[in-house]
């Protein structure tokens, strides 16, 4: 065999150092891809739990304006104790808002936002919690407009992605900012004044 034809065909194959470098670029990009992959899935699952608490939050705040058509002081009269929830302005905590089946409300929601209800077996993903005030002068104290609250509302789920239980005290929330994402909304809700035109 010639000197040509013996370069030639040590020429045509790759040798163990080759194919050792090749497959070590070729797991770099791997892991690379992997971790993108990894970041770009809790990148997701954190926008679809603020985009369900966000929808959860806005429901909330609608319910709490038709609660408000309860709350109308005929005759000068406070009634705001005939609604649902408004009548939990004082103290002004959070707490869970009542579960009402006949008005179609619940405090806790599965993961696409649907309220679950008592006797049902579907796990909490979300949870409600709403805060009410009155709008009160600072310096004195006194209410500056009573046919007006104030309402916060805060919907909360675990960042771990495990079930959440809505009995758990807002206190725990506020201490372990780390363990619970939350998305507040605060809206004004206004007394019925129907009534007060006639």
């Amino acid at each position: 065999m010639s000197a040509a034809r013996a370069r030639g065909a040590a020429s045509g194959g790759y040798t163990l150092i080759e194919v050792m470098a090749a497959l070590g670029v070729l797991a770099i990009g791997a892991t690379g891809v992997l971790a993108l992959q990894k970041a770009t899935l809790i990148s997701n699952t954190n926008a679809r739990n603020i985009a369900v608490a966000n929808n959860i939050a806005m429901t909330w705040a609608e319910r709490l304006r038709v609660d408000a058509l309860q709350w109308n002081d005929p005759m000068q009269q406070p009634d705001i104790d005939d609604t649902a929830w408004l009548r939990l302005t004082t103290p002004p905590a959070r707490v869970t808002p009542t579960e009402i089946t006949a008005l179609g409300a619940a405090p806790s929601a599965d993961v696409i936002g649907a309220d679950i209800y008592a006797g049902d077996t579907s796990q909490s993903a979300f949870c409600t919690q709403v805060r009410f005030r009155q709008f009160t002068d600072r310096a004195t104290g006194a209410t500056i407009w009573p046919s007006l609250i104030r309402a916060e509302i805060r919907v909360i789920w675990e960042r771990s992605g495990d079930p959440i239980s809505c009995g758990i005290d807002p206190i725990t929330v506020d201490e372990h900012p780390e363990r619970f994402g939350a998305v507040y909304l605060t809206t004004g809700v206004l007394r019925n004044t129907s009534e007060d035109r006639q």
